[in-house]
């Protein structure tokens, strides 16, 4: 039997017109965040890489954000005792704002891993928020599709954040030439420059992005539910009952964390412009901004199950087939554009499966194990990656990820089971 939802949240998710208002809102405050996710995540281990770190440690300062995020996730209803999720919300964002502020004025590692640290933590409450709060929304109809579209935003704004690194320069010339001179002058380091602009504009410009993505939670507040967690799920049960999409989730942690994380240095090991490997982070999330709501459609119709096998297995096709892709560009692109749409569907899909099962205290408790398990990938991932790629050289990267792949694709086969 299902909990009922607490009367908080019925009283938001109530009415399909309340329903698609919140679903607006939650995407609005995603998308800029992702915007500046997507920027920080070429800008981080560029700069580091540009100040003589390795690709080891690139790797275990990266992998802070998974970490971040694992004991987000872990303590995310413990959380939810003590705080509701508007004041969540509010609290994440004023620990990220310092944070990135704080990567633009330091070049100490030391200092950098913990200003990542802290950053992930303030990014990852605020999407785990976020997600609770749509996964509990119930639309009459095609719920998947409804779930994949607020995913998309997420894809769509980790997309806008490479494009708006080779931009923001030319759009900078837009404004009066007294304020552009005020900018350049208080953002000048001797730091390698990324198109034409030093790594600290770059960094108050997505301290300034991730500002703006409390913007939508302010426009709709009286929609958010005040609902607090009051100790009846169980984030490790929710694990083990629904071991399909949460084991998938895991993979896709690798993946999505494990390209995001390398394959900007990826491109450069393997010949490439910085704005061609740039270009190569795009196409991933592209990809998952445009083919992740087909396939969360095509999860209302058929048994989702069969939609999140046959994404991992072309996950592993993908990863198998990266090293030839890469030495022509538009072949690597189409691959990379592939990739991100079936790691986009095992995410939009895997959600949808966990929200048709959970309701109430046990989908906040099954939410938290989703993304535990997303983030333990990621942390596994980004660690595994950055030592192959020093030990056995670029082709660290596809061989971590199609392992995860091939390890997911075989429990899948003999062991899947979701109810």
């Amino acid at each position: 039997m299902k909990d009922s939802y607490p009367d908080q949240i019925q009283s938001a998710g109530n009415g399909q017109n309340r329903s698609i208002i919140a679903l607006i809102l939650s995407a609005s405050a995603t998308l800029l965040l992702a915007v500046a996710m997507g920027l920080s995540v070429v800008i981080i281990p560029t700069t580091l890489k540009n100040n003589g770190i390795s690709n080891t440690l690139i790797g275990l300062i990266m992998s802070l954000e998974t970490i971040a995020s694992i004991l987000i996730s872990f303590f995310f209803p413990m959380l939810l005792h003590f705080i509701s999720m508007k004041t969540g919300l509010i609290l994440s964002t004023v620990l990220r704002i310092p944070s990135l502020l704080l990567l633009a004025y330091t070049s100490n590692p030391f200092i950098w891993a913990l200003a990542v640290f802290l950053n992930s933590v303030g990014c990852f409450s605020f999407l785990i928020l976020l997600q609770t709060w749509i996964v509990g929304l119930k639309f009459k109809r095609n719920q998947g599709l409804m779930v994949a579209l607020y995913s998309t935003s997420l894809s769509l704004g980790l997309a806008m954040g490479p494009i708006l690194l080779e931009y923001a320069g030319k759009l900078l010339s837009l404004v009066p030439p007294d304020i552009k001179d005020f900018i350049i002058k208080q953002t000048l380091t001797s730091d390698v420059t990324l198109h034409g602009m030093s790594p600290r504009f770059y960094f108050i410009l997505t301290a300034s992005i991730s500002l703006l993505a409390l913007l939508p939670i302010i426009m709709g507040f009286v929609y958010i539910p005040s609902f607090k967690f009051k100790g009846s799920g169980d984030i490790w049960k929710s694990i083990m009952h629904a071991k399909g999409p949460m084991f998938a989730i895991a993979m896709a942690g690798v993946s999505f964390f494990g390209v995001s994380a390398f394959i900007t240095l990826y491109g450069l090991k393997n010949q490439l412009t910085l704005q061609e490997s740039a270009l190569l982070l795009t196409c991933f999330m592209m990809g998952s901004l445009l083919l992740e709501a087909p396939m969360g459609w095509v999860s209302d119709y058929i048994d989702r199950r069969y939609v999140i096998v046959i994404a991992a297995f072309l996950s592993m096709l993908c990863a198998v087939y990266l090293p030839i892709a890469i030495y022509v560009n538009y072949q690597a692109f189409i691959l990379l554009f592939i990739w991100g749409g079936v790691i986009g569907a095992i995410y939009s899909t895997s959600l949808a499966l966990i929200g048709d099962k959970y309701e109430g205290e046990a989908l906040v408790a099954a939410n938290a194990g989703y993304s535990l398990m997303e983030a333990a990938g990621g942390t596994v991932g980004i660690l595994l990656i950055g030592y192959t790629m020093d030990a056995f050289g670029s082709d660290g990267l596809p061989y971590v990820i199609m392992l995860a792949s091939i390890v997911f694709f075989s429990f899948a086969l003999t062991r899947y089971r979701v109810v």
